[in-house]
């Protein structure tokens, strides 16, 4: 998520700006997954509403501050940047060794906040801000005498105004004259502030354009301080100058024309009038609220206008340092992204942590499965709940996923799996020269290959990306394959020339499939051979839902029928048109790749799309209820989990679908940048419907369009 902050008191100042520093460093601490840009006007520019300094140009200076420091000190200014940023746009300087890339960088503009938020949002980063936060101003921002004059305000409608961006303007409220309060106050401040700024972004108003929250520096601030939706306090005020004394100005004397005398000066000295009608005395304005120390909200148009409908409290449900949203994944991982900005989106009350804090109330962990704590995943089912099942080789290991389908269609006959399964056979080799010893102890399978009337593939039961992967017809043909993955290599340098080979002594288990050599083949898509990737989640024990938004992945060349006489089962060259696993594709190969999605695809009729989702999601509901019901020893679904699957499908030449395989924790950066939406919006349902329910226990799961609820089982209901 990238932000841009600025404020209307100018850098690091001990009187004129002390609150922005330990607002900043709560922001680097707590939401780490925010991109947080700072440009500031480089001095106090208060009162100055939002201004432009029209035909002026603007210079840029730049300050930099140690994250963890407790005072305002800093580096500069400079002219140039002297961090390398790599969503900026601006030139940089990165010679200065005092400067380190975790320090704080304060851009400074010569202009209004209003300019600062302008030329932050259109010249600063390469991609757009999703958020302009206008603040902390030192004290409040009430009354539309004040706002209409609030720099800090000004500068959050510049957002709006000028680059349709959501934006608030923060402020903190002083009592009694004393801005200098002690620093846990503060830091107090810097959380609840960050609380409601977190939860109206997630939960943004469709007629609000910009909030102003106020935020009392008292020590009855506390975690649970009411929040409080308000409107404008409507006073008026009267001369805000006081006028010249003209007799002392001029001595007692007139002046002449031409003749030099004392300047006249306007004294500040604002005198402000209330307003008595009824509709301004009710006690929901800003004024009011923040006068019982309470933190005000009020909803704005970029107009000043108050949006209507936003009244009494607003609810976070916090509850402060308890549940904990933990993800371990690497922050430019694919997935990062969209995944944290549905959590901030449904799940506000969940603190967004690299590392576990000490003793959590609850935590939801997402992260690759090495990463998890199986112990806590498997004793601790209330307050641990994770994005993977301990046990489920069942499906995602081929060779047991062969068994579950094989065990599930001898006790259900009639289950779609009978015809959405390649025929499959499991092979146990160790070693390339007992490949017959094997085939007598698997005699079904020799009996079919002895046939030589098909084609077949053999893959590795426990690799991914398509590490192994041969298509073969005779026993002559396996042999050659599993021979040449006995021997070496490399080439006469000793560069390594074939990175899909496997050691068959590492690997043992092995499956034998069917080919689909009649596969649906697209005029529009270059006649390729394609597979599907849909996005299948488990819930609990056990709900399965199907991501109707799902994938067609295509070979890098046009299909061409398989032929003993011009096929080499060792060369993996000839598999290009029949293999559709981008894994496979050398680099040069990259730019022929194609990823589309399946929905856009033009020479599908809508009947048959439809006549292919609905045999997938029968054939998700079968395969996840076999294993339950058949494979329960190595598919054992748990109440505080679930997971995402990637599952591939093929489909022939009269639109039956076949499954190919199940794979855990999938590649999600194979849909491409232009896709990425696809993944934001899985992601989006994944929050909403699978994990919402750990902490909402009340709430029940439902589907919806794109995201399709195909299972719900229930102990002893099939």
């Amino acid at each position: 998520m990238r932000v841009l902050l600025t404020n209307d008191d100018g850098p690091l100042n001990d009187e004129f700006s002390p609150y922005v520093r330990p607002f900043v460093q709560h922001i680097r601490k707590n939401y780490p997954d925010w991109e947080l840009t700072i440009c500031i006007p480089h001095t106090q520019r208060s009162w100055i509403g939002k201004a432009h300094f029209a035909g002026k140009s603007l210079t840029a200076q730049f300050l930099y501050s140690k994250p963890d420091a407790d005072d305002n000190s800093y580096l500069g200014p400079f002219i140039r940047p002297q961090l390398n940023r790599i969503d900026s746009k601006l030139p940089r300087d990165t010679r200065n060794s005092e400067i380190s890339n975790d320090d704080i960088e304060w851009i400074l503009i010569d202009g209004t906040p209003a300019s600062c938020v302008n030329i932050g949002l259109h010249h600063l980063n390469s991609e757009p801000f999703d958020l302009v936060i206008s603040g902390p101003n030192v004290g409040r921002n009430t009354s539309s005498a004040y706002i209409s004059s609030s720099g800090t305000v000004g500068a959050a409608m510049e957002a709006v105004i000028s680059g349709s961006t959501k934006a608030v303007a923060l402020s903190f409220a002083y009592f009694n004259g004393e801005k200098n309060v002690d620093s846990s106050v503060v830091d107090l401040a810097a959380q609840k502030s960050m609380e409601v700024i977190n939860h109206l972004y997630h939960n943004w108003n469709d007629g609000t354009d910009l909030y102003t929250i106020n935020v009392p520096l008292s020590t009855s601030l506390k975690p649970d301080t009411r929040i409080m939706w308000t409107s404008i306090w409507e006073n008026r005020w009267r001369a805000i100058f006081e006028g010249p004394d003209v007799a002392q100005l001029t001595n007692g004397s007139e002046i002449e024309d031409g003749v030099e005398g004392h300047l006249i000066t306007f004294k500040w000295q604002p005198i402000f009038k209330n307003h008595k009608d009824s509709q301004y005395l009710a006690k929901t304005t800003d004024k009011d609220v923040i006068e019982a120390k309470m933190i005000s909200v009020t909803p704005l148009r970029a107009t000043f206008k108050k949006v209507e409908g936003l009244v009494g409290e607003l609810s976070l449900n916090v509850k402060p340092n308890s549940n904990f949203f933990l993800i371990t994944v690497n922050k430019q991982d694919y997935l990062y992204e969209p995944l944290v900005r549905a959590v901030r989106k449904y799940l506000p009350q969940l603190e967004v942590v690299s590392e576990l804090p000490k003793e959590p109330k609850s935590v939801f962990h997402y992260g690759e499965y090495e990463q998890l704590d199986i112990d806590k995943l498997a004793t601790e089912p209330t307050n641990y709940f994770a994005n993977s099942y301990i046990y489920r080789k069942g499906l995602i290991r081929k060779h047991f996923l062969s068994h579950t389908i094989h065990s599930y269609v001898v006790k259900n006959p009639d289950s779609i799996l009978s015809k959405a399964a390649l025929e499959t056979f499991p092979l146990e080799l160790d070693y390339a020269e007992f490949l017959d010893d094997a085939l007598d102890e698997n005699w079904e399978l020799r009996q079919e290959l002895e046939k030589n009337d098909r084609w077949w593939i053999v893959k590795p039961g426990m690799s991914d990306k398509g590490q192994g992967i041969r298509v073969f017809r005779t026993i002559e043909d396996l042999q050659a394959v599993f021979d040449s993955f006995d021997e070496d290599g490399t080439d006469d340098e000793g560069e390594y020339f074939d990175d899909n080979k496997i050691v068959i002594s590492q690997l043992r288990h092995f499956i034998v499939q069917e080919y689909l050599d009649n596969p649906l083949l697209l005029p529009s898509m270059g006649n390729k051979k394609f597979h599907i990737r849909c996005y299948i989640s488990c819930r609990g024990a056990l709900e399965v839902y199907v991501y109707n938004r799902m994938l067609a992945l295509f070979a890098p060349t046009a299909f061409t029928p398989l032929k003993s006489d011009n096929f080499s089962p060792t060369d993996i060259l000839d598999l290009e048109c029949h293999l559709t696993n981008t894994c496979l594709q050398t680099k040069n190969e990259q730019k022929d790749i194609s990823v589309a999605e399946f929905d856009t695809i033009p020479d599908l009729t809508e009947e048959n799309k439809s006549k292919i989702k609905t045999q997938i999601h029968q054939i998700a509901h079968d395969i996840f209820l076999g294993a339950l019901k058949v494979n329960a020893v190595n598919f054992q679904p748990l109440p505080n989990a679930f997971e995402t699957y990637g599952v591939d499908f093929l489909v022939d030449f009269d639109f039956n679908v076949k499954l190919l395989e199940i794979n855990a924790y999938p590649d999600f950066k194979q849909t491409g940048e232009e896709l990425k939406g696809l993944i934001d919006e899985l992601f989006d349902h994944t929050v909403h419907h699978l994990i919402v329910p750990f902490f909402d226990e009340g709430r029940s799961t439902t589907s919806s369009e794109n995201f399709v609820k195909v299972l719900e089982y229930t102990a002893n209901n099939w």
